[in-house]
């Protein structure tokens, strides 16, 4: 579903991405895990348009994305849930979710996407009047991936959806993210906490000062020596 080939990307003369290739398949959980600083949300932006690549390729669904206006590939079918939610704090719940289904003109369709947001997330529908500036951090997180979903993407993009949250909301959005894969919906997870996302993840890479320093399943990952020393805090 994305293929992304020796892509190199920079942060003016900072070399920020240095030839990073990866793939994730239809229906997969594929993680992204690595110290701040390593690339990821570097590599998220570049993949959904916000940032431009020096040189490299990025294909989603057998077209050429690479450095596409944003929108353009949000029409495609790929959607991100942006680090630190990036929700609209004046505007209510249900109008956050609205702006997620902006590039459909079928009510039928926005209702449908309401209905099936609502039944993922519960307590977006009982604070749909609610301003989103209102919501706790966790309510936020979940109003962020709605909003994400609303357009029923192919490919989901979650840019670091744990931070900053109490680790029972941890657990619940964990959960959620393998709700949403037996949804059908194909999921490219950046995450810090790398326990967690190496545990709900099919597969995994390892980013490291903007490379690609480990890569394979999930579990061989978990289980490497040096992974669970760096990233897992484990012995």
């Amino acid at each position: 579903m994305l293929v992304i080939e020796n892509l190199h990307t920079y942060y003016g003369a900072i070399h920020a991405l240095k030839g990073i290739s990866l793939t994730v398949n239809d229906g997969e959980v594929v993680c992204l895990i690595g110290a701040n600083g390593a690339g990821k949300s570097t590599l998220v932006n570049t993949i959904s348009g916000l940032i431009h690549a020096r040189s490299g390729k990025v294909v989603f669904q057998d077209k050429e994305i690479t450095n596409l206006d944003a929108y353009k590939i949000v029409k495609m079918g790929l959607r991100l849930s942006p680090e630190g939610r990036e929700v609209f704090p004046d505007l209510t719940v249900e109008d956050n979710l609205r702006l997620g289904a902006y590039v459909s003109t079928d009510k039928k369709q926005i209702e449908d996407a309401y209905a099936r947001c609502y039944q993922l997330f519960p307590k977006l529908k009982e604070r749909r009047r609610q301003q989103a500036g209102t919501l706790s951090g966790g309510e936020q997180q979940m109003l962020a991936i709605g909003r994400a979903l609303m357009s029923e993407p192919k490919l989901l993009l979650l840019d670091e959806p744990s931070l900053g949250l109490a680790p029972n909301i941890v657990n619940q959005i964990f959960e959620l993210i393998i709700e949403i894969q037996k949804q059908g919906v194909t999921i490219l997870l950046i995450e810090q906490n790398a326990n967690m996302a190496l545990q709900v993840s099919n597969r995994a890479y390892v980013l490291e000062n903007g490379t690609v320093g480990m890569e394979g399943k999930a579990k061989d990952i978990a289980a490497d020596n040096r992974v669970r020393q760096i990233y897992l805090g484990l012995k």
